[in-house]
């Protein structure tokens, strides 16, 4: 594992055993002496192709860098290639090499992992590209996955069998995979090949298309409604306007909009606890369809309702004779001065 400090606290050592100023250093490696400044303190750490410079420069191997001391453990004891024997064919633009040493079990897939972040990205996808064929394990494709473009990434998730990727990976892989890969998924969900747990995973980074074409499913019926609560916070404002019309007409259930309540605006909540407790609704061909709103449904609302809306409902409750003690107690955070002295009022007649 690279030690920034620590390799940082080893250049600066060599450097000074040199007598060289931080700026003599950076002049002769084309950098800032800012750069070289930040190597020493660990607040960064030199790319792939600095590494071999430097090694050179203080006549030391790449894996002593790495290691923060002179002649450091190294590879060739165990008959295999180092990490920082990696980097220097990484450095030098050797790919076809480094690939071939992991196929062959010459070299770790993990120091190429380990290279990841002193490696240009476009060095790392053709690495990994030369490896085809090969398969990665799910730890592997995790570490890879910030050093990989997108579609490089995508390709090496699609080649790992179903099993092998869980929510716990496609949700730890999510920032890197890209939207076209990402849509693939979706469409894999609705056709029944990859399970909507797995999806549910993605949400945040799905598009907004592709989160309504999901939730248009599971209004169908051809996904279960409990995931419509886990879309939720990501569906767009107009569909969820459209969730609310179709509890107005009947063709949803309001049990699934109360669970959505956290997402859904002010004015469309109002309008749905009004139609409740009007008791009534439009529903299809001109049906009625009888609305209820239990005390439980309200204290349940209440922290999403208006002020205004409370009050109406309050009255109502009032006027029917309904209005019990714990209730009161629930609502009285919600419930204005004025009316909660009207009902304790009404409860002491």
């Amino acid at each position: 594992m690279i030690e920034p400090r620590k390799t940082g606290a080893f250049i600066s050592k060599l450097r000074r055993d040199k007598d060289w100023t931080q700026t003599g250093l950076a002049d002769r490696l084309h950098v800032t002496h800012q750069a070289v400044s930040r190597w020493e303190t660990g607040d960064s750490f030199p790319d792939v192709g600095v590494l071999a410079q430097m090694a050179q420069l203080f006549d030391v191997r790449v894996d002593d860098l790495l290691n923060g001391e002179k002649h450091g453990p190294m590879a060739a004891q165990t008959g295999r290639v180092s990490t920082g024997e990696v980097i220097t064919e990484l450095a030098q633009g050797h790919v076809d090499n480094v690939a071939r040493m992991v196929k062959e079990n010459q070299a770790d897939l993990d120091s190429v992992i380990a290279a990841g972040p002193l490696t240009r990205p476009s060095l790392m996808r053709e690495v990994v590209q030369k490896m085809e064929g090969m398969r990665f394990t799910r730890e592997q494709v995790a570490s890879l996955a910030p050093f990989l473009d997108e579609e490089t990434l995508g390709e090496i998730v699609e080649g790992l069998d179903g099993e092998g990727v869980d929510e716990k990976l496609l949700g730890s892989l999510a920032p890197f995979l890209g939207e076209e890969f990402l849509d693939r998924m979706a469409e894999r969900v609705l056709t029944g090949e990859v399970s909507a747990e797995k999806l549910i995973q993605l949400a945040p980074f799905l598009g907004e298309q592709t989160l309504d074409r999901l939730a248009q499913n599971i209004l169908e019926g051809t996904l279960e409604s409990h995931h419509l609560v886990a879309l939720a916070p990501f569906l767009s404002e107009s569909t969820l306007d459209d969730l609310v019309g179709r509890v107005l007409e009947g063709s949803l259930a309001w049990e699934q909009v109360k669970s959505l309540a956290p997402f859904l605006s002010e004015n469309s909540l109002d309008r749905l606890v009004e139609a409740a407790v009007r008791g009534t609704a439009s529903g299809e061909e001109g049906m009625e369809t009888q609305r209820s709103l239990t005390s439980s449904d309200l204290i349940e609302l209440a922290p999403f309702l208006s002020e205004e809306t409370i009050k109406r409902l309050v009255h109502v409750y009032m006027e029917s004779g309904t209005f019990d003690p714990e209730m009161i107690v629930s609502l009285a955070p919600f419930i204005d001065k004025a009316t909660l002295t009207d009902i304790i009022r009404m409860g002491r007649k």
